[in-house]
């Protein structure tokens, strides 16, 4: 669905289906039971099935997706990513191959307004396959075993040279300062440039990253949460629990019993 409404839908709602929501141009508010939201452009959330939101405004364009769960969770187990229905993380989310899926299917789509032939819902049928891939293989959720940056690499080579770094070394307390060093900008130059391409603060990223690294632990290791937590260099139990539970409603050790069983 692609529509420029700018209603503001007051009751809560939820679906039997993931829903990647969009923002083509301008900016949009939701909110869901443990975040709100506020999309810039060409950033995204993925609201996975039964998970309750509402749209609160949209300024511009909002494109919407709809995918079937077992359509996306039969992709990804030809991938061996999982033996679990995936879980998106409940976080705004912005990546360049995504972006240029999303613009490339919403012009191809707009120039046939309500009229659906053959051509179309067979370019459709593979487009939504397409996206499948996409956001598995690049994007934040339960599944994830590493974060893919490398198309950030044309978009931004300053940007891509620091997530590299802050990889390579994500359990060091990294500063502002440090991250920018590297990337040689001043701190504010740095801080809004890496939001504008990640769609996230440096710190953010950051979190989000460790949260990442330590689902490979939960899995794969025997090591207690508290290990876990502070060798990912969360600066304590606590802060890893809350953020966890954030993004997927559930704490790390709910969570273990999920992925291992």
């Amino acid at each position: 669905m692609s529509t420029n409404d700018k209603k503001k839908e007051s009751i809560w709602r939820y679906d039997n289906c993931y829903k990647m929501i969009f923002s083509i141009n301008g900016s949009m508010n939701y909110q869901m039971k443990r975040n709100d939201f506020t999309l810039s452009k060409e950033q995204f959330i993925i609201v996975n099935p039964y998970d309750e939101h509402k749209q609160l405004a949209i300024e511009n364009h909002k494109f919407l997706i709809e995918l079937d769960p077992l359509f996306l969770n039969e992709i990804a187990n030809s991938f061996n990513f999982n033996n679990y229905d995936i879980q998106f993380a409940n976080s705004i989310q912005k990546n360049p191959q995504i972006t240029q899926w999303a613009h490339f299917v919403n012009e191809h789509a707009s120039m046939y307004d309500e009229k659906i032939d053959n051509s179309v819902a067979l370019f459709l049928d593979h487009s939504l396959a397409q996206l499948a891939i996409l956001l598995i293989k690049n994007t934040v959720g339960i599944h994830t075993q590493t974060w893919n940056v490398n198309s950030f690499k044309t978009i931004s080579p300053l940007i891509y040279k620091t997530m590299e770094a802050i990889m390579e070394d994500y359990k060091h307390q990294w500063t502002l300062h440090e991250m920018a060093n590297i990337s040689n900008l001043s701190k504010y130059q740095f801080a809004h440039l890496f939001k504008e391409i990640t769609g996230l603060s440096p710190y953010s990223w950051l979190q989000l990253y460790r949260i990442i690294r330590s689902q490979e632990y939960l899995k794969n290791t025997g090591k207690s949460i508290l290990d876990i937590a502070l060798d990912c260099g969360f600066s304590s139990v606590s802060v890893y629990n809350q953020l966890f539970k954030r993004l997927y409603g559930g704490t790390p050790g709910t969570f273990r019993k999920k992925l291992t069983r």
